[in-house]
């Protein structure tokens, strides 16, 4: 009998050791702060880049007309002006998977240039130089004359704009009904 209250004391002993051991798990485990979930990666920024150039030379205040496809493309187009070195940059935020572009040079005493169509989806950084052709006045007949020498050109040395000097948009897509 005494053997008998003797593991009765201990197995209750051991309970209530047991029981203050589960619930001061129990009680630390739920007031445990949350971790905060990770922060929503920034958005994708897509890079339109590149210079306006004729012959061997930039195109100093040429305008880019970038013009969007789809959704994107409700806001009408998007532009920059060339600095001296004929470079120009946009960079755009919040664009639709699938966005296509369209890019245009126009520049004073130039013919319009030749649109590049981009589809889509676009890469995220899109360099692409536009050549404008001089427009030819005509004051008199033509003369022919032929030069000594052919010429060679090269297209000039590319010096991108700096990201501070971009130009940036953040594009709003319409909704669909």
């Amino acid at each position: 009998m005494k053997i008998e209250r003797g593991m009765i004391k201990i197995g209750g002993w051991l309970a209530g050791v047991a029981a203050a051991v589960v619930s001061g798990y129990a009680l630390w485990y739920l007031t445990q702060p949350k971790p905060k979930p990770p922060p929503p990666p920034p958005p994708a920024v897509t890079t339109f880049e590149g210079m306006v150039y004729s012959g061997d030379s930039p195109v100093a205040k040429a305008m880019v007309a970038v013009s969007l496809t789809g959704n994107a493309g409700a806001n009408g187009p998007i532009h920059d002006v060339t600095n001296a070195n004929g470079s120009y940059r946009i960079e755009l935020t919040g664009l639709p998977k699938g966005t296509g572009a369209t890019l245009i040079a126009t520049a004073k005493g130039y013919e319009k240039g030749q649109p590049k169509l981009l589809s889509g989806p676009l890469q995220t950084d899109v360099r692409i130089d536009l050549p404008l052709t001089p427009m030819v006045t005509k004051a008199g007949p033509p003369v022919a004359v032929e030069p000594l020498h052919p010429a060679i050109t090269h297209i000039p040395i590319y010096m991108p704009k700096s990201p501070a000097q971009a130009m940036k948009f953040h594009i709003l897509t319409k909704k669909q009904p």
